[in-house]
């Protein structure tokens, strides 16, 4: 008979170690060893799409960090779950090299990844707090000419932002982002449907001027044909 799964079973496992709060130590999760840190769960395991997701927190006297695991369960006939899963860091990887924040990684293995939750979805920040759209929604604008630089061609690439509240954060390096180089078609697409979205998601128009400029300044291309809005 299987044993049934707990998450201080998963984190000893992981972290190859014979209690949880030595796990969180050797993960990096935290800093040192804190038999005072307390595991609660946040969201049992849930469906999201080509992974499922796991959600719970550490708690400290002086910080909380919030964690969550994904279990990738995409189909491929031609790749195994980890070499999916290799790709998704490989993708993650790229992104940072461009000065793309991300959510911090703590481990990746068997096809299961250990990373910091960020809590707070974009698209419900925008709504929230407009008075902080404008930095946030640069960044946007430049998560988008990035993608294009890199030759992305994404089904969904804005849905799953998240935020702290000071920047945007990708955490979905999946099926809905695919691979980078399988374009180097210049038309504008992202470009527009950053923007497109931007104002569906935050109810209020963008600065489209700014937008150009801000995309042609991370594309480091100022005569891209992805300024035109036709």
């Amino acid at each position: 008979m299987a044993s049934h799964w707990t998450l201080e079973k998963e984190l000893c496992d992981l972290g190859k170690a014979r209690s949880a709060a030595e796990a969180l130590r050797r993960l990096g999760i935290v800093g040192e060893h804190r038999p005072d840190a307390v595991v609660e769960e946040v969201e049992g395991w849930t469906c999201a799409g080509d992974s499922y997701t796991y959600r719970f927190r550490v708690v400290l006297p002086e910080a909380t960090h919030e964690v969550v695991l994904k279990a990738i369960v995409a189909f491929s006939l031609a790749r195994s779950l980890k070499e999916l899963a290799d790709d998704w860091v490989g993708r993650r990887r790229l992104l940072e090299r461009e000065g793309i924040p991300t959510s911090r990684l703590y481990h990746a293995g068997r096809a299961l990844l250990v990373e910091q939750s960020v809590p707070l979805k974009l698209s419900d920040h925008l709504k929230c707090r407009p008075a902080e759209q404008t930095r946030l929604v640069d960044q946007v604008i430049g998560f988008a000419a990035i993608l294009s630089k890199l030759g992305f061609c994404p089904i969904s690439p804005f849905h799953g932002l998240k935020t702290d509240g000071h920047n945007v954060f990708v955490t979905d390096f999946g099926q809905d982002l695919g691979p980078p180089g399988v374009t180097s078609k210049r038309n504008g697409r992202l470009l527009r449907e950053a923007v497109r979205w931007l104002e569906r998601e935050g109810e209020r128009p963008i600065d489209k001027p700014r937008a150009s400029a801000m995309y042609d300044f991370h594309c480091r291309d100022t005569h891209s044909e992805e300024t035109r809005w036709t």
